[in-house]
Protein backbone atom coordinates (compact mmCIF):
# COMPACT_ATOMS: atom_id res chain seq x y z
CA UNK A 1 0.00 0.00 0.00
CA UNK A 2 2.91 2.00 -0.54
CA UNK A 3 1.77 5.31 -1.56
CA UNK A 4 -1.50 4.82 -0.94
CA UNK A 5 -4.05 6.22 2.28
CA UNK A 6 -4.08 4.38 4.83
CA UNK A 7 -6.97 2.54 6.02
CA UNK A 8 -7.66 3.19 9.69
CA UNK A 9 -8.86 0.14 11.82
CA UNK A 10 -10.62 0.65 15.37
CA UNK A 11 -10.48 -1.48 18.45
CA UNK A 12 -8.10 -4.16 15.93
CA UNK A 13 -6.92 -7.02 19.00
CA UNK A 14 -5.08 -9.67 18.10
CA UNK A 15 -1.50 -9.21 16.08
CA UNK A 16 -0.86 -12.07 14.34
CA UNK A 17 -4.06 -11.77 12.86
CA UNK A 18 -3.76 -8.20 11.98
CA UNK A 19 -0.67 -9.40 10.20
CA UNK A 20 -1.97 -11.58 8.53
CA UNK A 21 -5.22 -9.30 7.58
CA UNK A 22 -2.47 -6.61 6.24
CA UNK A 23 -0.32 -9.28 4.34
CA UNK A 24 -3.85 -10.23 2.29
CA UNK A 25 -4.30 -6.04 1.91
CA UNK A 26 -0.58 -5.87 0.82
CA UNK A 27 -1.54 -8.04 -2.01
CA UNK A 28 -4.78 -7.53 -3.34
CA UNK A 29 -4.90 -3.61 -2.61
CA UNK A 30 -3.62 -2.90 -6.24
CA UNK A 31 -5.59 -5.01 -8.21
CA UNK A 32 -8.97 -4.54 -6.29
CA UNK A 33 -8.28 -0.62 -6.54
CA UNK A 34 -7.49 -1.36 -10.68
CA UNK A 35 -10.79 -2.72 -10.85
CA UNK A 36 -12.65 -0.37 -9.54
CA UNK A 37 -10.98 2.98 -10.72
CA UNK A 38 -11.79 1.56 -14.46
CA UNK A 39 -15.29 1.22 -13.07
CA UNK A 40 -15.98 3.90 -11.53
CA UNK A 41 -13.72 7.00 -10.83
CA UNK A 42 -10.38 7.39 -8.54
CA UNK A 43 -11.85 9.03 -5.40
CA UNK A 44 -14.99 6.57 -5.75
CA UNK A 45 -12.73 3.60 -6.23
CA UNK A 46 -10.75 4.53 -3.16
CA UNK A 47 -14.01 4.48 -0.86
CA UNK A 48 -15.29 0.89 -2.83
CA UNK A 49 -12.06 -0.47 -1.76
CA UNK A 50 -11.71 0.62 1.43
CA UNK A 51 -15.48 -0.42 2.15
CA UNK A 52 -14.62 -3.85 0.90
CA UNK A 53 -11.51 -4.44 3.29
CA UNK A 54 -13.19 -2.82 6.14
CA UNK A 55 -16.07 -5.30 5.56
CA UNK A 56 -13.32 -8.21 4.72
CA UNK A 57 -11.53 -7.23 8.66
CA UNK A 58 -14.98 -7.62 10.05
CA UNK A 59 -15.47 -11.37 8.66
CA UNK A 60 -11.45 -12.14 8.88
CA UNK A 61 -12.28 -14.89 11.36
CA UNK A 62 -14.77 -16.66 9.33
CA UNK A 63 -13.49 -15.58 5.59
CA UNK A 64 -11.33 -18.13 3.66
CA UNK A 65 -7.72 -17.49 3.73
CA UNK A 66 -6.60 -19.72 0.78
CA UNK A 67 -6.49 -18.86 -1.88
CA UNK A 68 -10.34 -18.58 -2.88
CA UNK A 69 -9.41 -15.11 -0.98
CA UNK A 70 -8.92 -13.43 -4.10
CA UNK A 71 -12.27 -14.76 -5.71
CA UNK A 72 -14.03 -13.82 -2.34
CA UNK A 73 -12.73 -10.45 -2.56
CA UNK A 74 -13.68 -9.96 -6.30
CA UNK A 75 -17.07 -11.19 -5.60
CA UNK A 76 -17.38 -8.26 -2.68
CA UNK A 77 -16.33 -5.95 -4.99
CA UNK A 78 -18.78 -6.57 -8.32
CA UNK A 79 -21.61 -6.28 -5.58
CA UNK A 80 -20.18 -2.92 -4.09
CA UNK A 81 -19.53 -1.56 -7.84
CA UNK A 82 -23.07 -2.86 -8.59
CA UNK A 83 -24.56 -1.22 -5.39
CA UNK A 84 -22.82 2.43 -5.95
CA UNK A 85 -24.11 2.17 -9.48
CA UNK A 86 -27.71 1.60 -8.21
CA UNK A 87 -27.27 4.26 -5.12
CA UNK A 88 -26.34 6.75 -7.81
CA UNK A 89 -29.51 6.03 -10.10
CA UNK A 90 -27.47 4.10 -12.43
CA UNK A 91 -28.98 0.94 -12.33
CA UNK A 92 -31.89 1.39 -14.60
CA UNK A 93 -29.80 3.10 -17.09
CA UNK A 94 -27.91 -0.26 -17.50
CA UNK A 95 -30.92 -2.13 -17.51
CA UNK A 96 -32.06 -0.30 -20.57
CA UNK A 97 -28.60 -0.85 -21.86
CA UNK A 98 -29.05 -4.65 -21.39
CA UNK A 99 -32.65 -4.66 -22.66
CA UNK A 100 -31.46 -2.57 -26.00
CA UNK A 101 -28.21 -5.26 -26.79
CA UNK A 102 -30.99 -8.14 -25.92
CA UNK A 103 -32.82 -5.95 -28.74
CA UNK A 104 -30.12 -6.04 -31.19
CA UNK A 105 -30.02 -9.74 -31.43
CA UNK A 106 -33.32 -9.23 -33.69
CA UNK A 107 -31.28 -7.18 -36.44
CA UNK A 108 -27.47 -8.49 -35.42
CA UNK A 109 -26.80 -11.98 -34.94
CA UNK A 110 -23.62 -11.06 -33.36
CA UNK A 111 -24.48 -8.40 -30.99
CA UNK A 112 -23.24 -10.07 -27.82
CA UNK A 113 -20.29 -11.94 -29.89
CA UNK A 114 -18.11 -9.86 -27.84
CA UNK A 115 -15.20 -11.41 -25.61
CA UNK A 116 -16.42 -9.39 -22.97
CA UNK A 117 -19.50 -10.41 -23.01
CA UNK A 118 -19.42 -14.11 -22.81
CA UNK A 119 -19.97 -14.51 -19.31
CA UNK A 120 -23.05 -12.25 -19.96
CA UNK A 121 -24.54 -14.38 -23.47
CA UNK A 122 -23.80 -17.57 -21.43
CA UNK A 123 -26.48 -16.59 -18.52
CA UNK A 124 -28.50 -15.54 -20.64
CA UNK A 125 -28.47 -18.61 -22.61
CA UNK A 126 -28.73 -20.78 -19.66
CA UNK A 127 -32.35 -19.05 -18.39
CA UNK A 128 -33.09 -19.40 -22.24
CA UNK A 129 -33.09 -23.16 -21.74
CA UNK A 130 -35.01 -22.84 -18.87
CA UNK A 131 -37.80 -21.31 -19.90
CA UNK A 132 -37.92 -22.17 -23.62
CA UNK A 133 -39.99 -24.90 -25.58
CA UNK A 134 -36.87 -27.66 -26.87
CA UNK A 135 -37.78 -26.34 -30.26
CA UNK A 136 -37.75 -22.40 -29.32
CA UNK A 137 -33.99 -23.01 -27.16
CA UNK A 138 -32.87 -24.29 -30.46
CA UNK A 139 -33.77 -21.29 -32.61
CA UNK A 140 -32.32 -19.41 -29.75
CA UNK A 141 -29.08 -20.97 -29.82
CA UNK A 142 -28.35 -20.77 -33.51
CA UNK A 143 -29.15 -16.99 -33.22
CA UNK A 144 -27.26 -15.95 -29.67
CA UNK A 145 -24.37 -18.67 -29.52
CA UNK A 146 -23.77 -19.97 -32.82
CA UNK A 147 -24.80 -15.88 -34.43
CA UNK A 148 -26.98 -17.28 -37.20
CA UNK A 149 -28.61 -15.36 -39.80
CA UNK A 150 -32.03 -16.03 -40.36
CA UNK A 151 -32.02 -17.22 -43.37
CA UNK A 152 -29.11 -19.89 -42.30
CA UNK A 153 -31.99 -20.91 -39.07
CA UNK A 154 -34.53 -21.40 -42.03
CA UNK A 155 -32.49 -23.60 -43.58
CA UNK A 156 -31.42 -25.42 -40.24
CA UNK A 157 -34.70 -25.65 -39.13
CA UNK A 158 -37.14 -25.92 -42.59
CA UNK A 159 -38.97 -23.07 -42.11
CA UNK A 160 -38.85 -19.70 -44.24
CA UNK A 161 -36.76 -16.96 -42.81
CA UNK A 162 -39.79 -14.87 -41.87
CA UNK A 163 -41.15 -17.37 -39.63
CA UNK A 164 -37.53 -17.80 -38.22
CA UNK A 165 -37.78 -13.92 -37.15
CA UNK A 166 -41.21 -14.03 -35.80
CA UNK A 167 -40.28 -17.13 -33.23
CA UNK A 168 -37.01 -15.77 -32.47
CA UNK A 169 -38.68 -12.45 -31.60
CA UNK A 170 -41.28 -14.46 -29.49
CA UNK A 171 -38.98 -16.62 -27.54
CA UNK A 172 -36.41 -13.28 -26.88
CA UNK A 173 -40.47 -11.55 -25.59
CA UNK A 174 -39.90 -14.52 -23.01
CA UNK A 175 -36.66 -14.46 -22.41
CA UNK A 176 -37.15 -10.78 -21.11
CA UNK A 177 -40.00 -11.39 -19.45
CA UNK A 178 -38.14 -14.13 -17.39
CA UNK A 179 -35.44 -11.81 -16.62
CA UNK A 180 -37.90 -8.84 -15.07
CA UNK A 181 -39.74 -11.09 -13.19
CA UNK A 182 -36.46 -12.68 -11.57
CA UNK A 183 -34.80 -9.15 -9.48
CA UNK A 184 -31.98 -11.25 -8.37
CA UNK A 185 -31.14 -12.92 -11.80
CA UNK A 186 -31.73 -8.99 -12.96
CA UNK A 187 -29.32 -7.67 -10.61
CA UNK A 188 -26.72 -10.31 -11.80
CA UNK A 189 -27.09 -9.55 -15.34
CA UNK A 190 -26.64 -6.10 -14.95
CA UNK A 191 -24.10 -6.10 -12.26
CA UNK A 192 -22.21 -8.38 -14.85
CA UNK A 193 -23.28 -5.35 -17.88
CA UNK A 194 -21.82 -2.96 -15.74
CA UNK A 195 -17.97 -4.42 -15.17
CA UNK A 196 -18.15 -5.39 -18.41
CA UNK A 197 -19.24 -1.81 -20.37
CA UNK A 198 -17.92 0.78 -18.10
CA UNK A 199 -14.77 2.43 -19.51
Amino acid sequence: MSGQKKISFHNISGTSQQAAFEASVAIYWNKLLGIATAKTNPHDAFDIVQDVLLSLWQKWEEVPKDETLEFYLLNALKFRIFKYYRTNGRYQAHLKKLEVLLNDTLETPDALAQENLHGLKETIMEEALEVLSPSQRQLFVLRVKYHYSYQKIAQQLSIDPGSARVLYSRALKQVKAHIKANPALTATLVTSFVLVTIP
